[in-house]
């Protein structure tokens, strides 16, 4: 009865959250835009892999499609996104419901829902930069669930969907479920055929539009390319994905200086100073960030693990616990924050060293602590959107929202191609914003979704002029977007500059478009 009041407590509250975010994380133009008009390019006769570049699994891109053939609409894959999310945190309290008293899991879900689920950053929940890895992170919640609490079934139809999503976190997830259950001398061979099902699913979309493995062996050459890109590594490099000494060095100070503040505040509380001990936390929390204080709480879990493992003091569950929260920071090791990668895994690693902390330490002082810290987090969460206030663009397939300071830009160039761009003419949007070729149904036929120095690593220059050459669209259109997360500030100067020259050469600019950022319109020659 506890649990069935708590969850409609998480769900209203979910509910209320989602109608003041809504849409408002991240960014519709940087990966979701390419995630709502993939689907849309399916149900117009192009193909997965054979026709679409495939970088993530095919199960996200299958559902939209079908989705989408109810009604094309950007709203329904929003809601989509909400819904899978409210049930992640629903399995996220469960799964605290094993570690901690129910009051104390429903405050640490609606502490999940704040910081990770609605975070500002491109790997929000809400609006994913790909419903492949939301689906695959819903599987993973699904399987940690499932093995807590006996539910085989469940596990391996998870372990399928985690398969057809996230490939690459599929094996070390396989391996620590099957090693758990062996250890708990549970049977479970009749249950492994429910690992197929979802696969199976997937591969009748291969058989169905005829894909071969000449075009999987394409697309993995093309993937291999990207995976040994400069631009991706630059991505990367301050993501804590790789080792970086610099961002090390910076976390580690910074991690240092959040250890010293809880330090100090606990040694005031263990001397009869509460109150005191709370000032000097909210005191010192001023001058940090605590959005990148815990960086290296990875290391720090790990060693908190050895001294439990070394002083029996540590169970089964706890270490499965830590595990799941490692293979779901694992993309983002070295950057485990609600900004990053590691924003999936982010509350599981700070509340699983919180249960490795609390046998050390007062409970009390402890959760209030971690209270006061969450609300900082969340306040740097809450600045950025005040900072960046939203405006909402209604469109026939939905609305859009884009950055408040972009509302004329955005309005004027879909205004330009309502009224100038004919029903049976084709444009690109460069480096990218595929969102303007769903809203006006207009697909490109560019086996590259975007035109950012990733796509230009990945498939070479010479390859994406001569598909410019192939496809001819009839506008192309430069609309303003940094590159600078890839290293390169600005298509046409830092990179693509005989792509550019090409369009230079047999293209003529119709319209400039100019709120503060200019929106270059060109039309080819005839």
């Amino acid at each position: 009865m506890k649990d069935k009041k708590n969850i409609i407590i998480v769900t209203i509250f979910f509910i209320l959250i989602s109608t003041i975010f809504f849409a408002k994380t991240g960014n519709m133009f940087i990966d979701f835009s390419r995630e709502c008009y993939i689907p849309y390019q399916m149900n117009n006769n192009n193909t997965l892999i054979k026709d679409i570049f495939l970088i993530y699994g095919t199960f996200g891109y299958i559902i939209n499609s079908i989705l989408y053939i109810a009604k094309t609409n950007i709203n329904i894959l929003i809601i989509e996104a909400h819904i899978i999310s409210l049930i992640i945190s629903i399995l996220f309290y469960f799964i605290l419901n094993k570690f901690f008293t129910k009051k104390i899991s429903a405050v640490l879900t609606v502490i999940f829902i704040l910081i990770s689920v609605f975070s500002n950053s491109t790997f929000s929940f809400v609006l994913p930069y790909s419903y492949s890895t939301l689906w695959g992170i819903f599987a993973i919640y699904c399987i940690l669930f499932s093995l807590l609490y006996d539910k085989k079934n469940i596990l391996f139809l998870s372990l399928g969907l985690l398969l057809s999503t996230k490939m690459e976190l599929f094996i070390p997830t396989f391996c620590v479920s099957i090693f758990y259950l062996i250890y708990r001398k549970e049977k479970f061979f009749k249950n492994l055929l429910y690992i197929i099902v979802i696969p199976l699913f997937c591969l009748s979309y291969f058989l169905i539009n005829k894909i071969t493995l000449s075009d999987i062996s394409n697309n993995f050459t093309y993937i291999n390319s990207m995976i040994k890109s400069d631009s991706l590594k630059y991505l990367y490099k301050g993501m804590g994905c790789y080792f970086n000494l610099e961002y090390f060095k910076y976390s580690a100070i910074l991690f240092l200086k959040t250890f010293v503040s809880f330090f100090a505040s606990y040694l005031f509380y263990r001397y009869k100073k509460p109150i005191f001990s709370y000032i000097i936390l909210i005191f010192a929390l001023c001058f940090i960030n605590t959005n990148f204080s815990l960086n290296l709480i990875a290391l720090f879990a790990l060693f908190m693990t050895i001294i439990a493992i070394k002083n029996q003091r540590i169970t089964i569950e706890e270490i499965l616990l830590l595990l799941f929260s490692l293979i779901l920071c694992s993309k983002s090791i070295f950057a485990i924050n609600s900004l990053s990668y590691s924003n999936f895994g982010y509350c599981i690693m700070i509340f699983y060293t919180y249960i490795q902390l609390q046998k050390y330490s007062d409970k009390k002082w402890l959760i209030n602590s971690l209270i006061i810290f969450f609300i900082f987090n969340f306040t740097g969460n809450l600045s950025f959107y005040i900072k960046n206030p939203k405006a909402k663009y209604k469109t026939a397939l939905g609305t859009v929202v884009v950055n408040k300071k972009d509302y004329n830009l955005f309005s004027s160039t879909n205004k330009f191609i309502e009224k100038n761009i004919k029903e049976n003419e084709t444009f690109i949007v460069l480096p990218e914003g595929q969102i303007f070729n769903l809203i006006h149904k207009k697909p490109h036929n560019f086996y590259n979704s975007t035109f950012t120095p990733l796509d230009f690593d990945t498939f070479k220059e010479k390859k994406l002029i001569e598909n410019l050459k192939k496809n001819k669209p009839d506008y192309v259109i430069f609309y303003p977007r940094t590159t600078s997360d890839y290293g390169k500030n600005a298509i046409c100067y830092d990179y693509a500059v005989d792509f550019c020259k090409y369009i230079i050469d047999n293209y003529t600019q119709t319209a400039n478009i100019n709120d503060g950022k200019n929106v270059l319109i060109f039309k080819i020659k005839r």
